[in-house]
Parts: structure tokens; C-alpha cells; sequence
């Protein structure tokens, strides 16, 4: 299978440079302009769509986008998604990665239909996609089906994107991973500079598919209805890497549905469900891709090591926003940046996790 986007635009390409991203993310924040886009009004939605719209109430939203519900006046319901941190190319890349994905026509992926755009405000009008997110099967008590049924399915349509995503099989880039989690503002121990050259020195012969990452491939982005998924946070920036970024970012989201159960309700049963849906989403992408890149001896490490760049990435991030709420930058005014408090919180609990993920990936490098 082929797709257009297998000849994306490389100029926008980030090649596993992450946590690079998130520092240039964070720095072109302060000038940025983003924070005085004003919201769509009834006019310029109802002129888009070329019908009334009877009402359009914010209904979520963060530091990068805001998300409206509107009300038809003929009835039903449309959402209109916002670009409020960003340049008009990455809002168009965000729309045409709808149209890209839709082609795909892959069993079970269900994209959102475009209604309306309103470029001049970064906004666009899709249809209001039913169904659950897969965090919401996780806590729901009387379809604990549903949520295996998710997840194997997610493993099998991102299976499906990156079949025809795939430019090449070639050697795990170490060299420039070693570089990005170089700039990253942590203080590692002796030991876990040592585990990070093992895994660099380890894991360098391991073949990986390299080419277009979906990058945010996260539960949370997903509706389940009727046995399909609909797509709800399209893709805003074309990214190069290596694919097994995505299934991580998957697996390390429900990792920490499964900490926050066994904190909370140690003795609750739906961690083992929590347990078996991982496994299904992993059976799901296994079972659909093809030859395994990389082998099974290294595969498990691999995913571990992206997991770990992962954290480095929101280590980053939350970093960035605690700073700027001390600099008392305009952007972080009216918690344009999250809760400063929970921002704050956040940082001594990712330590955890990159402590943790440091011990899981010595045990599991291959010897």
C-alpha cells in the first residue's frame, strides 16, 4: 500500500531529535503571538459552515489548543479544534494529516469528517465523534470488554500506519538519540550513565523501521464505539524516526493507568484488566506488521529505551513551564500552561518514573 504521505515534506522533519523539539517548542513560546488569537465568533463559524450554529461553548482544551462544542440549529453537534500555540503551516499540516489518514482505509480507524475551516483563526469544524476514550473504558466497571477490544485494535491499525509509513530498515540511530537525551535537564547517577552507554553500545546493530512517526499515539486520542476508533488529535507536525516511538508512547500511557489503579485501589480487578489490554494492544501490532523490527531479543529493550526518551521529553516540557511561571512569562498567566502547581508536582514524580525506567532497561538490556 502507498500514501502521499510517504512523500512528506522532510523539511519538517524531526529525525528523533525530541527532546530538541520540546526545547524549541518551549523557547519559541514567549514571543509567540498565539496567546492574543481571539476564540471563532457564531458569525465566522456559521458563514464556514454555511448554516446557523445555535451556540459554541468551550469545552476542552490546554496549553497548545482550545476545543469548542458548537450546537447546530438544524440539530446535532459539531467540535472546532483551535490552534492557539503554532504557525499557520503546522495548522494546515494538522488538517491534511485528517485527509492522509482517512485514505488509509484501514478496518476499524474512523477519522472525523471536516466540515469547516477558518484558517485566519487556526480553526477547523469536525464532526462530534461518539464514543469512549480508551482512559474512560479503563475505569468503566460493566464493559471491561471493550477496553481489550480497544486496545487490540489500536495495536492493529498502528500496525496499519506504519506498513506505508516505512521508508527504510536500517541500524537504531544511537548517535543521534545519545545527542538528544544529552540536552536533557536531568542529573543522572554514575550508574545510570552507565546503563545509558550500555544500552547506546547494546542496541546500535538492532534493525528498526525507520520512517514516519504518528508521534502523540496515545489512548487518550482515541474514541471507542462499535468495534472502531475514531481519531480525535491528528498528527500537527510531520516527524522521521523510528516507529517503535508510537507503540511505546501507547504502552508507557497505560503503564501509568496500571500505577495510578495500584496506588489508589490496590486491591481493585481492573488492574489485571489494565495488564491484559497491554498485552492485547502488543498482540495487536505483532500480529499485523510484518517481520518484526527489531528482532524479539531486542524488541522488548528497544521499546524501554523510547520510553525513557519519552519521559525525558515531558521532563522537559514540565521544566520549561515551571520556569516560565517563575519568570512570570505572559504565557503562563491564567494557566495558559497548565496548573502551576500541579506542573510542579509533576517533575519529582517523573524522576520516578526515569529512575524506574532506568532499572527496567538494565534488566532488560540483552547481555
Amino acid at each position: 500500500m502507498t500514501t502521499p504521505i510517504q512523500a512528506a515534506d522532510v523539511s519538517h522533519a524531526i529525525d528523533c531529535g525530541y527532546v530538541q523539539a520540546a526545547r524549541r517548542r518551549l523557547d519559541e513560546v514567549p514571543m509567540s503571538k498565539a496567546v492574543l488569537l481571539e476564540p471563532p465568533t457564531l458569525s465566522e463559524l456559521e458563514e464556514a459552515l454555511g448554516e446557523r450554529v445555535q451556540r459554541c461553548e468551550p469545552w476542552e482544551g490546554n496549553w497548545r489548543n482550545r476545543v469548542y462544542r458548537l450546537e447546530l440549529a438544524r440539530g446535532g453537534a459539531a467540535v472546532a479544534k483551535q490552534l492557539i500555540v503554532g504557525t499557520d503551516a503546522k495548522f494546515q499540516c494538522e488538517y491534511d494529516q485528517l485527509g492522509r489518514l482517512a485514505r488509509l482505509q484501514l478496518p476499524g480507524l474512523r477519522v472525523p469528517e471536516v466540515l469547516a475551516l477558518l484558517p485566519a483563526k487556526r480553526t477547523y469544524v469536525m464532526e462530534l465523534a461518539p464514543g469512549k476514550t480508551i482512559p474512560r473504558l479503563v475505569r468503566d466497571r460493566k464493559h471491561s470488554d471493550d477496553l481489550l477490544k480497544a486496545c487490540e485494535l489500536a495495536g492493529k491499525i498502528l500496525a496499519g500506519i506504519h506498513l506505508p509509513w516505512t521508508q527504510k530498515i536500517c541500524s537504531m540511530p544511537v548517535d543521534t538519540l545519545a545527542r538528544d537525551l544529552a540536552v536533557t535537564p536531568w542529573h543522572l547517577s554514575s550508574r545510570e550513565e552507565k546503563i545509558l552507554q550500555s544500552a547506546f553500545e547494546r542496541l546500535a546493530g538492532a534493525e528498526v523501521r525507520m520512517g514516519q512517526v504518528y508521534y502523540d499515539y496515545k489512548p487518550a486520542n482515541f474514541l471507542f464505539e462499535d468495534d472502531e476508533l475514531f481519531l480525535i488529535d491528528p498528527p500537527g507536525v510531520l516527524r522521521q524516526g523510528v516507529q517503535l516511538w508510537d507503540f511505546s508512547i501507547f504502552r508507557s500511557f497505560m503503564r501509568r493507568e496500571l500505577w495510578r489503579f495500584t496506588l489508589r485501589r490496590p486491591f481493585d480487578r481492573r488492574r489485571a484488566g489494565i495488564r491484559q489490554a497491554m498485552a492485547a494492544f502488543e498482540h495487536g501490532y505483532l500480529a499485523n506488521v510484518g517481520t518484526l523490527y527489531p528482532e524479539p531479543g531486542l524488541f522488548a529493550s528497544v521499546v524501554r529505551f523510547f520510553e525513557l526518551q519519552r519521559t525525558a521529553v515531558l521532563m522537559t516540557l514540565q521544566k520549561g513551564k515551571v520556569d516560565a511561571a517563575r519568570q512570570k512569562m505572559p504565557i503562563a498567566g491564567h494557566a495558559r500552561l497548565g496548573n502551576p502547581l500541579a506542573n510542579r508536582i509533576t517533575l519529582p514524580l517523573l524522576e520516578m518514573e526515569r529512575r524506574w525506567l532506568f532499572r527496567q532497561l538494565a534488566r532488560e538490556l540483552p547481555r
